[in-house]
Parts: structure tokens; sequence; C-alpha cells
């Protein structure tokens, strides 16, 4: 899962990865019909893996070297109002070196934010980093970088760009909950907690359903740091070549009643992106100029 933060309530994120059968885009709905599926619990073999393990492995899905995507959101409040964020989103990682992944989004629609861009770079866990933002404003006519803040939801929506980048291992304390069976599919499922609380990150704990077949994460529950059930996220997956991402991704704000869609389409992976397209020229120069 790959994505990237915005500090700011406007664009922002990214993300992807994943294996195994093939789904519809409807497949992220796989978790709110439970009620209609068998539910059973199954037994591990005698060569069980801890939670940390499993963990691990869910954050190491193949997404691919580099990704380019159009990213369109359905943003729905808690009053029913809807509208809809269009974006299109270059991604790339790096197993080496002092920076871990690069993201550049360009604003597509509304019409308003065409132009918009806005540029994040993560750093490996080990450098206990914030990454580093930038946005250019067309109005402005200037790149400006933004300051480390507490991230806001993507276009003000329930979906945070981190929520769909790979979290370290370590940075949390894992705990296998059980082992289940959603209609033939077996999951663990593993709660985690932050070994050392930050402001910057909204979750007191986070529980995943990993798939046990291809450790693929259908599902997550996210609780703030009351203990209270904040959001549920669903993920539907699509196979590109090698690689796994995220096709469809549906939250549902339990406390405000709020939700968001996010399609992922027009998906290539392993494009041999180029290090001069993660630049503030480029941001200022749009996605027109790499058509």
């Amino acid at each position: 899962m790959y994505g990237i933060a915005t500090g700011y309530d406007q664009p922002v994120t990214m993300p992807v990865n994943r294996g195994r059968r093939a789904l519809s885009t409807f497949a992220c709905l796989l978790v709110a019909l439970l009620p209609l599926m068998a539910v059973t619990s199954w037994t591990p073999s005698a060569y069980a893996l801890t939670a940390e393990e499993i963990f691990t492995k869910s954050q190491s899905v193949n997404p691919g070297q580099d990704q380019r995507s159009k990213l369109t959101l359905l943003i729905k409040d808690g009053e029913g109002n809807s509208r809809k964020v269009v974006l299109r989103r270059f991604w790339k990682r790096y197993d080496d070196g002092p920076v871990a992944a690069k993201v550049l989004l360009f604003h597509e629609y509304p019409p308003g934010s065409r132009g918009t861009s806005f540029m994040v770079w993560s750093y490996p866990e080990a450098k206990k980093m914030p990454p580093d933002q930038w946005i250019y404003l067309p109005i402005l006519r200037k790149v400006n970088k933004l300051p480390a803040q507490v991230e806001g939801g993507i276009q003000g929506s329930d979906l945070r760009a981190s929520d769909m980048e790979p979290r370290g291992p370590n940075e949390d304390s894992h705990e296998l909950l059980k082992q289940e069976t959603i209609g033939s599919l077996p999951y663990y499922v593993v709660a985690s907690t932050p070994k050392d609380p930050d402001k910057n990150y909204p979750y007191g704990r986070v529980v995943r359903w990993i798939s046990a077949d291809n450790f693929l994460i259908d599902k997550i529950d996210y609780y703030d740091w009351d203990g209270k059930l904040l959001k549920k996220q669903t993920i539907a997956w699509k196979q590109v070549g090698d690689a796994w991402v995220w096709q469809k991704v549906v939250i549902v704000n339990v406390q405000t009643g709020s939700q968001t869609t996010l399609n992922l389409t027009d998906i290539q992976v392993n494009q041999g992106l180029k290090e001069s397209l993660f630049t503030e020229r480029m941001m200022q120069q749009g996605a027109a100029a790499l058509r």
C-alpha cells in the first residue's frame, strides 16, 4: 500500500499492491456483507507465524517499482452532500538510499483546482523523519514547502494519504487477535498499537484483516486515542504484471457518517519513471508535460 500525505486539507495522496484471485471493483464490499456470509474460525499450522511476522508480510506485498494512475475520489459528507475530485498520481519507491518513496499529484477536477500539484518525499523508518511536502498553486505561481504538521484527509475526505503508505513493523506492537474464515477465505486478524504515541498519527489502534493466502489486507478498522471505533475501510485489489495495486477503496467514518470511495484507473506499473519527474519544475509544468 502506497500513498502520500498532504498536511493541508486540499489535495493529495496516493497509492497500492496485492496478490490473489481476480476481484471485481465491488469486491471491496466484502466485509460490508459479513452478516450474510459465514464467518468461522480456523486453526493455523504448527508453524504459525507471529503477529509481527504476519504484519511485516502484509506490508511487503509487491507494489512495483513505480506507478502512474488516475485517482477518482467520491466524497459524501454526513448530510449526504457529494463531490468528486480527480488526480493524476506518479509514485516511485527506493529500495536503498536516503529516500523511501516519492509521490507527485496533479489536480484535474474540479476545474477550480486544475493545475494545483502536490509532492511528497517519505523517508525510511530508521531515519525517524517526517515526510517533506511541497505544494504548487497556479494563482501564486510558486512552489511552497509545507511545514511538518498533523496530516489532514485527502481533499477533506476520511482517507489520509498515509493510510495507503506501508507502516514500519517496529513502530507498533502487534497482537494476533484471532483467525477467521470469511466465506471460503482465511484471514489473520492483527491489532497494531503505536509504541510511541505521535501527535501526527491519529490512531490509537488499528485492526487489519490479512489474507492467510497472500497477506493482502482486505479490511481495516481504525480506532481513535479514546479507544472508540473511528472508521472502517475495505479494499479491492488488482494485479498488474507481478505487482498488486489498490483498485477500489471504501472508507466509512462511523463517528460522522461520511464516506469516501477511491477508484484507481489507467494504472501503469514499472514505467521507469525518471528522477526529473519529482521536482519543483515539474510541479509547475503540470501533468500535460508528461503526455
